[in-house]
C-alpha cells in the first residue's frame, strides 16, 4: 500500500528506525511489523488475511493493530481523497483501495504524536 501521512512529525517517527525506537520504546518490534505489513499489502482488503493484524472501524476511521500498537488511518480513494468508513460492513467497499492516510500511531493507547511534541 502507498502511505500518506497526516503529520510530517508522524512520518519522521515512522520512517526512521531510530526515531521509531524512541517513540515506541519496547514495542518497536510490533511497530515495525505493523508498518511493514501495511506497506507491503497490495490492497486494503489483503490486510484481513494476516492473522497477526487486528482490524477495526471506529468514528469513520480504520484501526490496524499488532500487540500494543494501533495505527489509525483512513483509506485514500484512487483520486487521493480520504474516505470515511461508516461501519465494519462498509469496509468491504474500500477493500480494493491501495493507499492509506496514516493519522496516528498509538502505543498502549497513547499517541506517539503527543509523545514527540
Amino acid at each position: 500500500m502507498r502511505l500518506a501521512w497526516f503529520d510530517p512529525q508522524l512520518e519522521d517517527c515512522c520512517t526512521s528506525e531510530a526515531r521509531l525506537r524512541v517513540a515506541v520504546g519496547s514495542q518497536v518490534n510490533a511497530a515495525e511489523d505493523l508498518l511493514h505489513v501495511v506497506a507491503q499489502a497490495p490492497q486494503l482488503g489483503d490486510l484481513a488475511h494476516f492473522r497477526s493484524v487486528q482490524m477495526g472501524v471506529s468514528a469513520g476511521k480504520l484501526t490496524l493493530s499488532i500487540e500494543e500498537i494501533d495505527m489509525h488511518a483512513r483509506p485514500l480513494n484512487p483520486a487521493g481523497v480520504p474516505s470515511t468508513i461508516a461501519d465494519w460492513a462498509s469496509l468491504l467497499d474500500h477493500a480494493a483501495f491501495e493507499a492509506l492516510l496514516i493519522q496516528d500511531l498509538h502505543v498502549r493507547g497513547r499517541s506517539i504524536l503527543r509523545r514527540a511534541s
